[in-house]
């Protein structure tokens, strides 16, 4: 529809809502101030219609537009050539651990350019290289990941690098050999050990740096350490502090001091703290033990010959 038909109705009926006004106020004898409100008032409904009847006339050769569109007869798709690729590896992420590649590769050829002698040769090339330019960045752990990028670059029809064919893939799958992944997953699993053995070992040198260079350096931190965590057991931590003595001379590499030293001798067992310690014989066992009529002889002579202060026993037949 051209311009002057189309906004036709559209003037005709602005035109009849400001003349009708003018033409009712001359044979009414209305005055100015009324006719001019009545004439606004019909323009603008004169508005809203032509706005209705502009949008229905849109609506209308939308619909018409539409309809020619459907009746056209669809367009017939290229035809193109097909090859299945039964197994290609693929190179991956990690080095000696491959992809299988598995597709359809499609190829159709572009107009006016020299034909490649083997084009299926050259379709599957360029299949392979946008392949590996995905798959080397996937690792061999994450199979389903990277086919699923993979199919959505494959499926995308593009040129080769010498632009004489359009290729892309269909049916992508990617996999990894099934030894291959009884080794990935032995590395995964050796990994994570790895890394819990590392941590262990960390807080193990951390916890013997606390003790060694914050703890252990005299016998008085390490009382207070102690009594940080039992704060209920004041009397045996005083007991042990000889104890502690012996071990931060040990872990320092010095004397004990003169102070502790004396008092070793007469330091508590570590059972008074609820330590282990090995039970010695009690009273009531050396109590059952035999007791012998003979008298007690002593272990070893009252004196020395050396000396002149061994007792010689006497001699019962000379008395006689």
């Amino acid at each position: 529809m051209d311009t002057a038909a189309r906004w036709r109705a559209p003037a005709a009926i602005l035109g009849v809502a400001a003349l009708a006004p003018l033409v009712a106020g001359l044979a009414l004898g209305w005055a100015n101030w009324v006719t001019v409100p009545v004439m606004l008032v019909a323009l603008a409904i004169a508005g809203l219609v032509v706005k209705q009847v502009l949008f229905y006339r849109e609506q209308r050769e939308l619909r018409a537009e539409a309809a020619r569109e459907r009746a056209k007869p669809k367009a017939e798709p290229a035809p193109h050539a097909e090859h299945h690729v039964p197994a290609i590896p693929v190179d991956s992420a990690e080095p000696y651990y491959r992809f299988i590649l598995t597709c359809t590769v499609c190829w159709q050829p572009s107009a006016g350019l020299p034909q490649h002698g083997n084009l299926r040769g050259l379709a599957v090339h360029s299949i392979l290289e946008r392949a590996r330019a995905v798959t080397v960045t996937g690792s061999p752990t994450e199979a389903e990941v990277v086919q699923t990028r993979l199919a959505a670059e494959l499926g995308a029809m593009a040129q080769d690098r010498s632009g004489q064919i359009i290729t892309w893939a269909e049916n992508v799958g990617l996999a990894v050999p099934e030894e291959d992944a009884r080794r990935l997953d032995r590395l995964t699993q050796l990994r994570k050990e790895k890394q819990v053995r590392h941590h262990e070992q960390e807080l193990e040198q951390r916890t013997r740096a606390y003790l060694a260079d914050e703890i252990l350096v005299d016998p008085g931190t390490a009382v207070v350490w102690w009594l940080a965590r039992h704060p209920e057991q004041v009397r045996e931590a005083a007991d042990l502090i000889p104890t502690f003595a012996r071990i931060s001379a040990a872990v320092t590499k010095t004397e004990i001091a003169p102070q502790y030293a004396e008092r070793l001798d007469d330091r508590p067992t570590l059972s008074a703290v609820g330590w282990p310690r090995l039970n010695t014989q009690s009273e009531e066992d050396r109590k059952a033990l035999p007791v012998s009529d003979a008298p007690e002889q002593p272990l070893w002579p009252r004196g020395n010959r050396d000396h002149g202060d061994y007792d010689e026993p006497e001699d019962t037949t000379s008395a006689r």
